[in-house]
């Protein structure tokens, strides 16, 4: 969710980025330097004592940090390591209750810190397909890319929803036409075998943990993407695939995928109006 401000000043300013796999390797062309923050002695960050070595930066005007710093161990470790340096630690997402998406609150985060963001110019521009060139559909092939699963149970429909609506896409578009391609990461690997059963009788191809160069790939080619409030998903919109979005549990207002062919689908519940599209 960082990528719109950053790529709003990525040719303004000397970023580096430290965040974890496999996020990190999306980062990489939007900014100068990516460094996987659970190597290379980040954790000296965390600890009280600190055993007389430097962090892997040395030097550095602005520090935005997006942790939970509530004991002042990680702001002091900084001011430690970066004396020169002003450093600016936040929340890592807005509140619950704050009807603000997450990109814009992290885009005004760095703006507070007196980096030159401008949040509205930001989430205009990812809504026009921050990473494709152009959201231009004539290259791509006809197939519908499914991503059954997330980084939490509580936002997933149940497996035999996805096995359903796949058997009811073959038949409502007279498969043949189209080609159901089936996405399963690391959360879902204990699902592998049933929709291997339950799917390929139907022909529909079953990818587990394709790599970035493969998943950009595939996401490329799709006419359509369908998937739960989840990474890949927020991948599938930046791409300018048409992409819709079933979110459960978690708030669409603050988590929905920005991107310029993007429709959201929000679980009716009692006390909650649902949202139709973002």
């Amino acid at each position: 969710m960082l990528l719109p401000a950053l790529a709003d000043i990525s040719d303004r300013v000397a970023i580096t980025f430290v965040g974890r796999e496999p996020g990190l390797d999306f980062i990489r062309p939007w900014v100068h330097c990516a460094m996987d923050m659970e190597r290379s002695g980040w954790h000296r960050l965390f600890v009280n004592r600190m055993d007389g070595e430097g962090l892997p930066v040395s030097k550095a005007e602005i520090v935005v940090v997006f942790l939970n710093d509530q004991d002042g161990i990680i702001r002091d470790n900084l001011r430690s390591f970066l004396p020169e340096a002003c450093v600016h630690i936040f929340r890592s997402f807005p509140l619950d209750g704050e009807n603000v998406h997450v990109a814009r609150y992290l885009a005004e985060c760095l703006e507070a810190a007196g980096l030159p963001v401008d949040p509205d110019r930001s989430i205009e521009a990812v809504q026009s397909g921050i990473m494709s060139k152009k959201a231009d559909l004539s290259g791509r092939q006809n197939k519908i890319v499914l991503h059954p699963g997330s980084g939490s149970l509580e936002k997933n429909f149940l497996p035999g929803f996805w096995s359903d609506l796949v058997r009811r896409l073959c038949i409502e578009t007279e498969f043949g036409s189209f080609e159901p391609v089936f996405l399963l990461g690391p959360a879902e690997e204990s699902l592998h075998s049933y929709f291997e059963e339950s799917l390929q009788p139907n022909g529909v191809q079953i990818i587990f943990c394709p790599g970035k160069d493969r998943l950009v790939k595939i996401l490329n080619e799709a006419v359509l993407y369908l998937g739960h409030d989840s990474g890949i998903t927020h991948l599938s919109a930046m791409f300018g695939t048409p992409t819709v979005a079933l979110f459960k549990k978690s708030n669409a207002i603050q988590w929905g995928p920005l991107g310029p062919n993007v429709t959201v689908i929000q679980n009716q519940e009692p006390g909650r109006e649902p949202i139709e599209s973002i």
